[in-house]
């Protein structure tokens, strides 16, 4: 994580970005952590709308956004929950989302969710082994690439974060 966030900070040498088919790299991170919540006995999907357009982004940023996402989904989720994930389109963004039934967060924790390290208290009890990056990362990642993401919470339990990316460079709203 702490070389993914110094590559991230550092564009020297950095390559260009090239078009890319997002669900096939979503369905390749899918099928990487399919074990991982079947170990936790959890209802895992993944629904890819058909037909969707290629982004302007770099293939591994994309791999990591989806892995970072998903995994803390899955660490964050109780056995026997649900992690859901979607990938859409609107008129001019690529939509990700990973939606679980996880430990959930205050709106006081949200507003410390992209920093670097943080973690709230009852990610460290379910949890105890993460660096805090994870979110940071994804957010970097997100926005280098034009686009946005936020998170949907609920304080009892389940999230859902969501991303856009530009389907021509345009700057990202929704």
């Amino acid at each position: 994580d702490l070389l993914d966030l110094a590559r991230l900070q550092d564009k020297r040498g950095e390559e260009e970005p090239v078009p890319v088919d997002v669900g096939p790299v979503l369905m390749g991170v899918a099928d990487l952590m399919r074990a991982r919540a079947e170990d936790k006995d959890l209802l895992f999907s993944v629904e890819v709308e058909p037909g969707l357009p290629p982004v302007k982004a770099m293939p591994e940023h994309i791999k990591r956004l989806w892995t970072n996402l998903i995994s803390n989904a899955i660490k964050y989720t109780e056995p026997g929950g649900i992690v859901v994930v979607t990938l859409a389109q609107n008129p001019n963004y690529i939509v990700g989302t990973v939606r679980d039934t996880g430990i959930g967060m205050t709106p006081e924790q949200m507003t410390h969710l992209y920093e670097e390290f943080y973690r709230t208290e009852e990610a460290k009890t379910m949890e105890r082994q993460g660096t805090g990056l994870g979110l940071s990362i994804a957010k970097r990642i997100v926005e280098a690439h034009g686009g946005r993401i936020w998170c949907e919470a609920r304080e009892v339990g389940g999230s859902a974060f969501r991303f856009t990316l530009p389907l021509r460079g345009d700057d990202a709203t929704t």
